[in-house]
């Protein structure tokens, strides 16, 4: 299937590995043009490696979401290089272990908050100028089953994605009628580093691999989704072989 993504530049946080390295290969096969954030260079020589083997255009740009003050001079970067966004995934994540709040360090909490709602939302108002030059463009954020589920030991990770369906129809509401827009996606348990981290009890073969979750990104990216703004989705949904993946908890050893 394709998804008519071809020469559409896209920005891609989290893009060294898991989730976002899936999407930036799934949008070098569509021959997109790919922005490439994360802290780590050489896992983003891999992932620009991917991208130009399946056919697309890779920019590779180290960046630590976490230092606010480096926003400016990113877009100041990017808008010479760039015409225009056509697209932000936010897949950048972090985490060092599910524990009950009581034991969360402040540092910490913060650390889980910045990361998954302050960087995305900050990195989407400093981006918003290359959104304008765009002939249409599609934001997206990444959730997960915190936002329907009440479950403990989250801390601040659980919190910030809580937010996230929120976040998308407050931007979405504040910008209406425009032709850029804004929605959340819940990739649901993925097998990723993060996930290993969160579930080490559970075997990572009852969990769809990244590359398995990449192209319910595309569809929000691409025109057969123009009409969904400010919503709060699953890839469960829009994939609905997704389901296949998934075994009852207690067969996940």
């Amino acid at each position: 299937m394709t998804y008519h993504l071809k020469d559409k530049t896209i920005l891609v946080t989290g893009a060294s590995d898991g989730i976002g390295q899936a999407v930036a290969a799934a949008l070098g096969a569509e021959q997109a043009n790919v922005i490439l954030l994360g802290r780590n260079e050489a896992e983003l020589a891999v992932t620009q490696s991917k991208v130009e083997e399946l056919g697309g255009r890779a920019l590779a740009v180290p960046f630590d979401l976490l230092q606010f003050e480096d926003y400016g001079k990113l877009f100041l970067a990017l808008k010479d290089q760039v015409p225009h966004l056509d697209g932000l995934v936010h897949c950048a994540g972090d985490l060092t272990r599910c524990t009950p709040m009581v034991h969360v360090e402040t540092e910490a909490f913060r650390k889980m908050l910045d990361i998954h709602l302050t960087a995305p939302n900050m990195l989407t108002k400093m981006m918003m100028p290359l959104f304008k030059r765009a002939e249409a463009a599609s934001i997206i954020f990444t959730g997960c089953d915190m936002m329907e589920e009440d479950q403990a030991h989250w801390h601040g990770y659980g919190l910030a994605k809580r937010a996230m369906p929120y976040v998308a129809a407050m931007w979405q509401a504040e910008n209406p009628n425009k032709t850029y827009r804004f929605n959340t996606l819940n990739p649901g348990r993925t097998r990723t580093e993060l996930f290993k981290k969160a579930f080490p009890g559970l075997h990572g073969r009852h969990v769809p691999a990244p590359v398995q979750v990449a192209p319910a990104y595309l569809h929000l990216l691409s025109d057969a989704s123009q009409d969904i703004r400010g919503q709060s989705l699953n890839a469960v949904d829009i994939l609905p072989d997704l389901k296949n993946y998934i075994a009852p908890e207690a067969d996940a050893t």
